[in-house]
C-alpha cells in the first residue's frame, strides 16, 4: 500500500494501550475510510497490538518513532515528504511547535492543533518577553485549533494571541458504550469480586499518576479522618508514578493500591467516588469524563478545564486546589449521603452523553478537515491582546 495520506495524524506520544483517545484514532479513521480519504499515524514506538490491527483494518498505515523523534523537524521532514498529506492534525504537543511551518514549508495545506495541554501554574505565568513573541511567531502557520476545552481556548488567545476565529474548542470524547453503567447487581458482584465489599461499603477511587500535581499528598493527608469517619469506607489507588511509594506506605485492609491497570471502566463502575485532586491546571481531565460517562460522581479541584467536565452541585462537587480542608469536606459530604451520589451519577452519565459522545466528537473533527481543505488558504494574522 502507498504510504502517501490525505491526512496525517501526528501523536506526539505513545499509543501503547486502548484508551478513549485510542478509540478516537480508530473511530476516526473509520469515518475517513468512507468518505474515501487515506489516513496515516504517527506516534512513539510503542503501540497496542490491537489497535495497530484494526488501524490496519480500516486502511491506515503508520509510523513508529523514537520519542525523541517526535519533535524532531529532521525526522517530521521525512515522514511528511513521504507521505505528502493534505492535511496534518497534531496531538499533544505545543501549540507553538516548529512543526506547523515545516509542514507548510514541504506543501501541506492544512495544519491543525488540538491542544490537550495540562500546565502547571508557573509554566502559565512564564510566557513573557522573547519567548512569548516565539511562541507566537511559531503559531502562526496553524489553521485551526480544538482545544479539549474552553478553558485551554482562552489560553491560546491571552497568551498566544490566537485569533478568536481560528479556536474551536472541541471536548474528549468517549465510547459511552465502554463506560456505560451496569444493573446494580452485576454491579455488586464487580465490587465484591474485586474488593471484596458489599452494597453498604462506600468505595472512594484515583485513578492518574501519582504525583504532587495530581493532588496525591493531599489525599493522602485527608485519607486517616475520612477512614475515621467512615468505618466501612474503602479507598482504592490506581495509577502509578514517583509517589508510588508513598501511596504504598498507607496500604492496608481498606486501602487498596492497585498499580497502573487496564481495567479502569471495571473500577469506575465499582466505585461509589472519584476523587481529583489536582494542583496542575489541567487542560480537560479525562478520567472524569469517564467517571461521568460510568455514572458515577466526583469531588474535583476547580482548577483548568476541571469545572468544564464537573457541574458544581449536580455531578460532583469542587474545592479550591491544595485546600485540604475543602477536600476532606466535600468527600465526606457525599460519602455521607448515598442518595446524593445517586443522583449525581444520575445526571453526570446524562450529562456525558451531552457533551462526551466520541462519535460526534469524531463527526466535528471531520467536518472540520472538510470545511479547511475546501477553503483557500487564510492569511496569518496574530490578534492584539491586552496585557
Amino acid at each position: 500500500m502507498s504510504p502517501r495520506a490525505d491526512i496525517l495524524v501526528w501523536v506526539a506520544g505513545r499509543v501503547d494501550k486502548r484508551g478513549s483517545f485510542e478509540d478516537y484514532l480508530l473511530r476516526l479513521a473509520a469515518a475517513l475510510r468512507r468518505e474515501a480519504l487515506r489516513m496515516h499515524v504517527v506516534a512513539g514506538p510503542s503501540w497496542d497490538t490491537g489497535l495497530v490491527r484494526d488501524l490496519a483494518a480500516e486502511g491506515v498505515t503508520m509510523t513508529g518513532l523514537p520519542d525523541a523523534a517526535l519533535r524532531s523537524p529532521l525526522a517530521a521532514a521525512g515522514v511528511l515528504l513521504r507521505t505528502r498529506p493534505r492535511l496534518l492534525h497534531y496531538h499533544f504537543g505545543s501549540p507553538s511547535s516548529l512543526l506547523a511551518g515545516l509542514a507548510t514549508t514541504l506543501g501541506v495545506r492544512r495544519f491543525v492543533f488540538t491542544d490537550h495541554g495540562s500546565r502547571s501554574l508557573a509554566q502559565l505565568a512564564d510566557q513573557g518577553g522573547w519567548k512569548r513573541a516565539m511562541r507566537r511567531l511559531r503559531a502562526l502557520p496553524v489553521d485551526l485549533y480544538l482545544p479539549v476545552s474552553a478553558e485551554v481556548g482562552r489560553h491560546l488567545h491571552r497568551e498566544i494571541g490566537v485569533p478568536a476565529r481560528k479556536v474551536r474548542p472541541l471536548m474528549n470524547g468517549i465510547d459511552l458504550s465502554r463506560y456505560e453503567p451496569v444493573a446494580e447487581a452485576e454491579r455488586q458482584a464487580l465490587r465484591r469480586r474485586l474488593f471484596g465489599i458489599g452494597p453498604a461499603d462506600p468505595l472512594l477511587l484515583f485513578a492518574g499518576q501519582l504525583t504532587e500535581e495530581k493532588g496525591v499528598p493531599d489525599l493522602l493527608a485527608v485519607q486517616p479522618a475520612l477512614l475515621a469517619a467512615f468505618p466501612n469506607l474503602t479507598i482504592a489507588w490506581a495509577g502509578d508514578g514517583p509517589l508510588r511509594d508513598a501511596v504504598q506506605a498507607s496500604a492496608g485492609p481498606r486501602i487498596r493500591v492497585l498499580g497502573r491497570r487496564t481495567d479502569v471502566p471495571d473500577l469506575l463502575r465499582a466505585a461509589d467516588l472519584v476523587a481529583a485532586p489536582s494542583r496542575w491546571n489541567e487542560a480537560f481531565s479525562l478520567i472524569l469524563a469517564e467517571a461521568a460517562a460510568s455514572g458515577v460522581p466526583a469531588v474535583a479541584a476547580r482548577i483548568g478545564g476541571i469545572p468544564e467536565v464537573v457541574a458544581e452541585g449536580e455531578t460532583g462537587l469542587l474545592f479550591r486546589p491544595g485546600d485540604r480542608a475543602g477536600l476532606q469536606d466535600a468527600l465526606a459530604t457525599l460519602l455521607a449521603d448515598p442518595a446524593r451520589r445517586a443522583a449525581m451519577g444520575t445526571a453526570a452519565r446524562r450529562r456525558a452523553e451531552w457533551l462526551f459522545d466520541l462519535d460526534s466528537m469524531v463527526a466535528a473533527t471531520t467536518a472540520h478537515y472538510a470545511s479547511l481543505l475546501a477553503a483557500p488558504p487564510a492569511p496569518f494574522t496574530v490578534a492584539r491582546t491586552t496585557p
